[in-house]
C-alpha cells in the first residue's frame, strides 16, 4: 500500500495528530504510533500484501479494541471491514457497510445519542430490509462500551467525509477535463472551418 494511503488511514483515526511513529516498534509490515507519555494506547497499520492493510487500536490496558481492513486501489482507499471489542471484552461486534452509513448519517455525540436517534426512526420505517438494518445497528451499538462507540462514530466520519471530498475533487476534476478537451475540439473545428 502506498505512503499516502497509510497516512490517510491515520487520519481517520488520529484527527487530532496524537499519534506519532513509533520506530522501535514500527518495521516493514507495519507503522506503529503512540501517543507521548503513553505505552498503551497503540494505532497499527500493518501491510497485508500489495494492497491492503489491517488497522488495530489498543485501550489503556493495551488489549486491541478495533480492527478494520483496507484495500487501495490506484489512488482511493477503502474500508473493507470494521470490528469493534464488546464492552465485556469478551469477543469483536462486526458492522456491515449498510450498518457503517447508518453510523455515519446517524451518529451523534455518542453511543447512547446514537442509539436514541436510530430508535426514533425505526419505527418510521416502511422497509423490512432496512427497518432489520437499522434494528442491528442500534443491537450492535449496545454491545459496544462509551469509549468505543465514540471512536466508532468519530474514525466513520473522518473516513466518510474524507471518501466524499476526494469523490467531489475527482469529479470536478473531470469535469474540467471534458471542458478543456470540448473547447480544444472548439477551436479545432473554428479553424477547420476557417481554412475551408
Amino acid at each position: 500500500m502506498k505512503r499516502e494511503h497509510i497516512e490517510k488511514i491515520k487520519g481517520y483515526y488520529d484527527s487530532r495528530g496524537e499519534y506519532k511513529k513509533n520506530s522501535q516498534y514500527s518495521c516493514e509490515q507495519g507503522i506503529v504510533y503512540t501517543k507521548a507519555g503513553d505505552n498503551a494506547h497503540w494505532l497499527v497499520i500493518e501491510q497485508k500484501g500489495e494492497i491492503g492493510a489491517e488497522v488495530r487500536q489498543t485501550d489503556d490496558t493495551g488489549r486491541i479494541t478495533a480492527r478494520d481492513t483496507y484495500g487501495s486501489v490506484r489512488n482511493t482507499v477503502k474500508c473493507t471491514g470494521i470490528s469493534r471489542q464488546k464492552e465485556s471484552g469478551k469477543g469483536m461486534v462486526r458492522f456491515s457497510p449498510d450498518e457503517i452509513n447508518l453510523i455515519y448519517q446517524f451518529g451523534g455525540e455518542g453511543k447512547r445519542d446514537t442509539v436514541d436517534t436510530l430508535k426514533s426512526i425505526e419505527p418510521r420505517i416502511a422497509d423490512e430490509l432496512t427497518k432489520r438494518i437499522v434494528g442491528r445497528t442500534i443491537q450492535k451499538l449496545s454491545l459496544l462500551s462509551e469509549n468505543s462507540s465514540s471512536e466508532l462514530i468519530s474514525s466513520t466520519k473522518n473516513r466518510k467525509l474524507a471518501e466524499r471530498d476526494s469523490s467531489i475533487r475527482n469529479r470536478l476534476a473531470k469535469a474540467g477535463e471534458h471542458v478543456r478537451k470540448s473547447k480544444i475540439d472548439r477551436d479545432k473545428n473554428r479553424k477547420n472551418n476557417i481554412a475551408l
